[in-house]
């Protein structure tokens, strides 16, 4: 089963930097060679711009125009005459209208982006923020009374130095994208001969903005995400709800945006969870044709990627959100997701199974070996419910392919892959400003002030998942339990104020310091030094230098960079230890940290006096290991490995072709034009959506009218080729008296105008089913919530209704049994359907079936055959009639469906009337689902839409569905 034991880095990600960007490389070669195309861009797209933009002048300001300029001065009093030659007139330069400086907060992504442009040249799409009036700081922090960015640290401009969105005008707006082309960073050190970075600022109104951002992923997301539901965090009447359409709003304007600069072979990243329902949308666009030159069947297609930096929580909490389905199914839009971690990818793919009921499967993925990439073996490892499997080959020569396998989310045919990457800091820059001349006298002064004293240092945002109360409950337990190091220990406290519940726990913790601070200090020593602020770089390094210890032990958290700091700050000093929490996404990548359970004072308490009495021999050896994961898995190489990861996505299975949209106006023309027309239907997933329970699956009234117009006319011949009994078809389509119907995959027919079924297992050995249905008994009492359907010809296990990772567990286990115990010695297959498993005779599928009644009737001069799985595709493969470029007739040998029933005569090949344009095959679902249908709806309301417009009615169900993903 599932294993928690799983490595923070996937196999092949922990090489060098240079060997990781020589492996995209190789990939990128492999592609073109292949002909696939690849624009080498990479699009971020972030909610922030990296940037904070001042509006220094502008033409209006609060509606009232500015004066115009004042006129130059006149060099004489007396005209000059016409023949006099003036020197040209100096005018006053005009006004800077924008300045633009870096804004502070996710270095450790911005600075991973930046690294790419050895690589890739980049576009960075982002919301520009609230734009600043000249009267606020040009580093973006505000007036002291300015709230504080939690997730960034940074300052939040108050309202008086905000300018509304409304006043800033187009020439405006043009104005700084013309001063964002020109844009440098100055602290980024972006290579001399990287590939450019372009950014694109998105302009969105204030109210869809910040109910965007401070309601809907402040209130509701950020809290879920952290194991907290929107009512322990909120002050008034808590809504889950109350701001989710200015996240939509938000998340559609971003993909529009995106949509307008893709362009065939582009690289797209988005960035946390603020965006997470724009993969979706920009896929609907690209499938729908609005995006110039991408998707369809001759465009170009672009690979989605999803980065989460958040913690992902376990299906029990996400499942309370009233949104679930619609932010998973928003997600799912991207090629690939990556968390941080391994259990975030399990939470998320149990999600997917338990809450949305899709299926887990795996996905292949081209891995070329470069030689620099050292491409070791990796041992296989069986796919899971939930879990990864990973396969390398390093066999072959120089640029040869091996396979990554991906767990994989399939949604309608769509598979979404699913893995992690874990995210590091900006090791070099880290190390340099350590080295800042600001640092070292202030790491003198601390010194000196403690001097015999031991330094604990903790420094945490003040929101409620942080732990800043336990660690100082903790520390309260920690002198408690160990008397000997009253006096002799400090801890300095450093909270940055954070917006969520920052009043509240301001209040609860200076109590608490104060509390311990009364207990266990007097009037010449105090043992917990609170600094309730934002620190500069310098004190903040000074600080991490001078520690003795590092208690870092927030209750949940996702990448936390103050660890991963403190560790390089402590190189060049004392190589202190460091207190963790295991509830950090980073928690597997830094093993060597004491780790903790922040709940478990005690527990934390003891790993505070051993990390105070720990031998220097043990110290060197822990922090040289931190140190080597810490500088090894930098930002740079989580970059790297993301772009690999998303190229590695691109094979030939999934991009060669985009099976494209059925043409609606070249369907009716050849429709119309035909003399003869054959219609072949499935059932379940085709003419009705796929359900719960197979006998509430009920042909609609649109169904029943298309169905009805269609076999009413003498020139058409509709079959419904279904795997549902006979008894099924009877009682709910059986009042069509010209329908024809195949049930059970093939086993039985009835023709148009019959009421007798043809039976093609009377002739076949079917003693096998007893042997199946003992097997499938047997799972069956063991899986609670499945059954068996018996039917004449097969026999299929359904476990819809069971626990979905036990009953595909248990599906894979009973599948396998029969393949290697039954089938062998029967002549029969085993099907993998939608939550069954099924056993039919090899002689009988809807192939054959397919082939029988195109037998019989060689006129027909217009085919159309719709179906959504895999039994689906026996009929495509069926009406395979013609070769590539074929435009000649076709002919059919005699099939076997023909001749288990008439085997008393002698059959010929026949002629083919129809032409190869005239042969609509048309999978259901997704674009990019693997099928051999020339043609793609989405959704089942889709073919009957398209059925009821060849016979010139309109559906009357509640509303059009909307052509697209999903």
């Amino acid at each position: 089963m599932d294993t928690f034991a799983e490595p923070y880095t996937r196999a092949g990600d922990d090489i060098s930097l240079d060997a990781v960007r020589d492996h995209v490389r190789a990939l990128e070669a492999r592609h073109k060679a292949n002909g696939v195309q690849l624009s080498g861009r990479i699009i971020h797209v972030c909610h922030y711009l990296p940037v904070t933009c001042t509006i220094t002048s502008t033409a209006a300001k609060d509606g009232v125009l500015s004066p115009p300029p004042t006129p130059p001065r006149v060099l004489a009093d007396v005209p000059p005459s016409p023949s006099d030659e003036l020197p040209p007139l100096a005018l006053p330069a005009q006004p800077e209208r924008w300045k633009v400086a870096p804004r502070y907060g996710h270095s450790a992504m911005t600075s991973g982006i930046r690294s790419l442009s050895v690589t890739h040249e980049q576009i960075i799409l982002g919301w520009t923020g609230d734009i600043l009036s000249p009267a606020a700081p040009p580093d973006g922090n505000s007036s002291p009374d300015g709230d504080v960015n939690p997730s960034t640290g940074e300052r939040v401009p108050s309202v008086r130095d905000r300018v509304p969105s409304s006043r800033i005008s187009h020439e405006d707006k043009d104005a700084l994208e013309v001063e964002l082309a020109h844009y440098i960073d100055k602290n980024g050190l972006e290579p001399e001969t990287g590939k450019p970075i372009s950014y694109l600022p998105l302009w969105m109104e204030d109210n869809v903005a910040h109910g965007h951002y401070d309601g809907y992923c402040k209130q509701t997301l950020w809290p879920l995400f952290h194991y907290l539901l929107w009512q322990d965090v909120a002050t008034e009447h808590a809504s889950a709800d109350a701001n989710y359409d200015y996240y939509e709003q938000a998340n559609q304007a971003f993909a529009t945006r995106l949509a307008s600069v893709l362009k065939p072979g582009d690289l797209v990243w988005v960035h946390d969870y603020h965006l997470l329902l724009v993969p979706r949308m920009v896929r609907n666009a690209m499938h729908s044709g609005a995006v110039s030159g991408v998707g369809g069947e001759n465009g170009g297609d672009v690979t989605i990627g999803l980065f989460v930096h958040t913690p992902f929580p376990s299906s029990e909490v996400f499942r309370c959100l009233p949104r679930r389905k619609e932010i998973l199914d928003g997600m799912l839009g991207a090629n690939l997701i990556c968390f941080q971690t391994y259990s975030y990818t399990r939470h998320f793919t149990s999600t997917c199974v338990r809450v949305c009921g899709y299926e887990v499967t795996s996905k292949g993925a081209t891995a070329a070996s470069a030689s620099a990439s050292r491409s070791a073996s990796v041992v296989p490892r069986s796919t899971t419910a939930t879990g990864i499997e990973f396969t390398r080959s390093g066999k072959g020569k120089k640029g040869g392919a091996g396979v990554e396998k991906y767990v994989g989310i399939d949604v309608q045919g769509h598979v979404a892959s699913v893995t992690h990457c874990p995210v590091g800091v900006d090791a070099e820059r880290v190390a340099r400003d350590t080295l800042r001349a600001g640092v070292q006298p202030k790491l003198e002064a601390l010194r000196a002030l403690y001097a015999d004293k031991k330094i604990i240092v903790g420094r945490d945002k003040l929101d409620v998942v942080k732990g800043v109360l336990q660690k100082l409950r903790a520390f309260e337990k920690f002198l408690h339990d160990y008397p000997e190091w009253q006096r002799k220990v400090v801890l300095i406290q450093v909270t940055s104020p954070a917006l969520t519940d920052s009043p509240k726990l301001e209040r609860q913790v200076s109590e608490l310091v104060a509390h311990i601070n009364g207990e266990y200090g007097s009037l010449d020593f105090i043992p917990i030094h609170h600094y309730h602020q934002t620190l500069r770089k310098d004190e903040f390094y000074a600080l991490l230098s001078a520690a003795d210890l590092g208690v870092i032990t927030p209750l949940r958290d996702g990448m936390n960079t103050t660890s991963m700091e403190f560790v390089i700050a402590q190189e060049r000093t004392k190589r202190s230890p460091l207190v963790l929490s295991e509830f950090m996404g980073i928690s597997q990548h830094m093993a060597d940290a004491l780790q903790v359970n922040p709940w478990d004072l005690g527990d934390v308490a003891a790993a505070m006096n051993r990390g105070l009495v720990m031998s220097e021999e043990e110290k060197a050896s822990r922090h040289a290991a931190l140190h080597s994961v810490v500088t090894t898995h930098t930002s740079h190489t989580w970059a790297a490995v993301l772009a690999k990861m998303l190229l590695s996505q691109i094979n030939g299975q999934n991009t060669a072709r985009q099976t494209p949209y059925i043409p609606r106006d070249s369907l009716k023309t050849l429709y119309e034009n035909a003399g003869k027309r054959l219609f072949l239907f499935d059932y379940d997933g085709t003419l009705t959506p796929i359900v719960k329970m197979p006998s509430m699956a009920l042909p609609s009234p649109d169904a029943l009218t298309a169905l009805a117009k269609l076999s009413s006319d003498p020139n058409n011949i509709v079959y419904i080729v279904s795997g549902r009994d006979q008894a099924f078809l009877e009682e709910h389509l059986g009042h069509l008296p010209r329908l024809g119907m195949s049930a059970e995959h093939g086993g039985f027919i009835r023709s148009p105008d019959s009421a007798v079924w043809m039976n093609f297992t009377a002739t076949l050995d079917m003693s096998w089913m007893e042997e199946v249905a003992e097997i499938f008994r047997y799972y069956t009492e063991r899986t609670t919530g499945s059954h068996i359907e018996m039917k004449k010809s097969s026999i299929t296990w359904h476990y819809r209704s069971t626990d979905p990772e036990w009953g595909l567990f248990q599906c894979r286990q009973c599948q396998d049994l029969l393949e290697n115990n039954v089938v062998p010695k029967r002549p029969i297959e085993v099907l993998v359907g939608k939550k069954n498993l099924e056993v039919r005779p090899i002689a009988v599928n809807k192939g054959e079936i397919v082939k029988r009644i195109l037998y019989q009737n060689p006129g027909v001069e217009f085919i159309f055959c719709a179906g959504d799985d895999k039994t689906d595709e026996d009929m495509f493969r069926a009406l395979l009639l013609f070769p590539p470029s074929s435009t000649g007739k076709a002919t059919m040998e005699p099939p076997l469906s023909v001749m288990l029933v008439d085997n008393t005569k002698e059959h010929s090949d026949v002629e083919l009337a129809v032409s190869p344009e005239a042969v609509f095959t048309t999978a259901v679902g997704h674009s990019s689902k693997r099928t051999l249908a020339s043609w793609h709806v989405t959704t089942p309301e889709e073919v009957v839409e398209h059925m009821l417009h060849l016979v010139g009615e309109v559906p009357k169900g509640p509303g059009e569905e909307v052509k697209g993903y999903m």
